[in-house]
This record gives C-alpha cells, structure tokens and sequence, in this order.
C-alpha cells in the first residue's frame, strides 16, 4: 500500500484514491499498487467495473495463438472463432459468479461497488456486515451461480450429444475447456459446451482454499465463530500459504504456467494479507477486534450484580473500541486486497479517527 503525506489539492486526492464508493475512475496505475494496472468498462447494477491489464494481454495471446500454424508433432490450434467464443465464454462465466457474490452481499445487508476482472478470474470488492453469516453467504453467492449454470447446461448437453463424461460433465483435470470443441457440429452446441465447461472448472477450482479464492474465506467465516475474526483471518492464511505453495508444486511438475502463476498471485495475495494483521496488530490495541466476536453466539458477557457508574462507562468504552476496532480491520482488510485507493471518504475518515486515537494512547519517546 502507499500513504501520502503533506498537502493536495481535490484534482490530486481524485487521482490518488478515486471517488467515493470505489469507483476508481481517474485513479492513476501505479507500480506498486497492481489493483490499479487496469481500464474501466463502465458500471453493470450500480457496481463499477474494470478489466486488468494482465488479463487483456492474456486474451490477445490466446487469440494469436489459436491461428498460429503448430510446430512439428504437436495438435492444431482450435480456430479463432472456438477461441473468441471460448474467451468470451470465460468472461462472462466470471462476471455471472463476481455479480452472484455482490448480489448476495447486497442480500445480506453489505455494500459491492466494483469488479475487477483479473488474472485470477475476478475479484469482486464486497463489504457485508461484520459477521460470519453475512461473509459466508457473500462467499457462497459465487459459486451458486455456477452451480446453477452446470444444473441446466450438464443435463442438456447429456441429452443432446449422448456423451457425458468429458462433454456434458467436463474432465476436472482438462484445465483447457476447449477439448470437446472439435466433437460438435452446431455453434450453439459449442456455446453451451464452453460455458457449461468453463463454470465447471471455475467453480471446483474457485473451492481452493487459497486467498482470495472463495475456498480461503470459506474457510476463514467457518473458523470465524470459534477463533475470533483475526484470529481466523490468520489461520486462513497459513492453509493459503500451504495451498499455494502446493498449487504452484503440481503446476511446475505438470507444466501447467496458469496453475502456477494463480499459485504465485494467491501466495502475493496471503503475504499482503499477513501484512495487514501484523499492521492492525501494531497500531490498533491487542486483541480489541476480537471481543465483541469471540463471545459465544455474538452476545455480551453478563454485568456484575448493581455495576458502578465507573464500571458501566468502562464496559460502553470496551464495547465501542471493539465495533471500532472491528470497523478498522475490514477497512484494512479492503486495502490489502484493492489497495488504499478503493477506500470511500467515510472509511478513510474513519481510519483517521482510529489511527488519532492510537497516537493519542501512545506516550512520546
């Protein structure tokens, strides 16, 4: 992340961290924050939408690739037209799962404002409510639609082919969704079979339980309840690190370069997010945000019989640390996975207020 220091003027907070909302229209890329090396393309429901860079180059390179003649002993490419067909297929099979995490965040109360399409698919910014329901529903909201994609195109596809396994249920090993293609004799067979493919793939591959996949956070709202929120943001991060680190081994072993570079930006993403707790750690009060969260069943532990007046400001004291200590991490668990300039204007003021309110505990040296 990157802070910036002394006096600007509006025109330069507007490139630095975009408007309210995150929407980063304006914002300028910077080397060190890789959220922003992207291009908008416009707002879908209200929520802001951007392509990374990285992604369109891999488009391109896929594109040329599939009109290249093949070199000695090895399979002829598929066409451009499978290739186009197969490239939009995957975008619009991740746009449906990142709008089906926003939607649902929306459905349990929580703000999504923006959709990157990046190298790992997409990432949608959601901020549901500071529970582990509300985090596991917006998980979850992701793969039901590809759930809901492969209940009607496996069955169809079953039915109007007579080929199941390998065609109608795709081979979970065959990363590459375009090996069927060559089998179908109609385009809209060939629509289907790539969609229904793609959200297959995506949505096993979507379950590892590797930050920022879903398969991470699924794991940390599930050990949210009994270990605290960062407690479990730290333990689902070490199961990242260890699936990545196994993510990157089976793809350098079979050569699989996708594998291996979702592996590297998944390792990337659970450093950052490592960094961000030892952070809170540092600035915040030790174990403030685990509190309110750590109590069985959310509720309040019971005041002592007839409290005194001291006693009960101490208590609405804890508990308003707490909310706001809790608040602090989702802000800076938003800006370790989009960076400082997808904050809106009231969650930067608010981790101004709690940053004053650090500095004002801490005695100078």
């Amino acid at each position: 992340m990157t802070w910036r220091g002394g006096e600007e003027s509006r025109d330069d907070a507007l490139h630095a961290y975009g408007r309210p909302g995150g929407d980063w229209q304006g914002v300028r890329p910077t080397i060190d924050n890789p959220f922003t090396w992207s291009v908008p393309l416009g707002r879908w429901f209200g929520i802001a939408l951007r392509v990374h860079i990285i992604l369109l180059i891999y488009v391109v390179i896929k594109l040329v690739q599939s009109v290249v003649p093949p070199a000695k002993g090895e399979a002829s490419p598929v066409g451009f037209a499978p290739m186009a067909m197969g490239m939009g297929a995957l975008f619009v099979v991740v746009l449906l799962h990142e709008l089906g995490h926003c939607f649902a965040c929306r459905r349990v109360g929580g703000e999504a404002d923006e959709i990157l399409m990046w190298p790992l698919g997409g990432l949608a910014f959601c901020r549901p409510t500071h529970d582990w329901r509300a985090h596991l529903i917006t998980v979850l909201g992701g793969p039901l639609v590809n759930v809901i994609i492969c209940a009607v195109l496996t069955p169809a596809l079953g039915i109007a082919t007579g080929r199941w396994w390998g065609m109608a249920i795709p081979d979970p090993l065959e990363l590459g969704a375009m090996g069927g293609v060559g089998a179908l004799n109609s385009w809209w067979l060939v629509a289907m079979y790539l969609v229904n493919a793609i959200s297959f793939i995506l949505l096993w591959f979507n379950l590892l339980p590797i930050f920022p996949l879903d398969g991470g956070r699924v794991v940390q709202a599930c050990l949210w309840p009994r270990m605290g929120y960062s407690a479990s943001m730290r333990a689902a991060v070490r199961v990242g690190y260890v699936g990545a680190i196994l993510l990157g081994v089976f793809g350098a072993v079979t050569q699989e370069w996708t594998l291996l570079g979702v592996a590297f930006f998944g390792f990337v993403t659970c450093y950052l997010t490592h960094r961000q707790l030892e952070w809170t750690d540092a600035v915040m009060a030790d174990g403030a945000s685990d509190f309110a969260m750590s109590l069985p069943g959310g509720s309040e532990p019971e005041a002592p019989p007839r409290p005194t007046r001291a006693q009960r400001q101490a208590e609405r004291r804890a508990k308003q640390e707490a909310e706001d200590s809790a608040e602090t991490d989702r802000i800076l668990a938003k800006i370790a996975t989009s960076g400082l300039a997808s904050l809106t204007a009231g969650e930067r003021r608010a981790l101004k207020r709690a940053t004053e309110r650090r500095r004002s505990r801490t005695p100078p040296s």
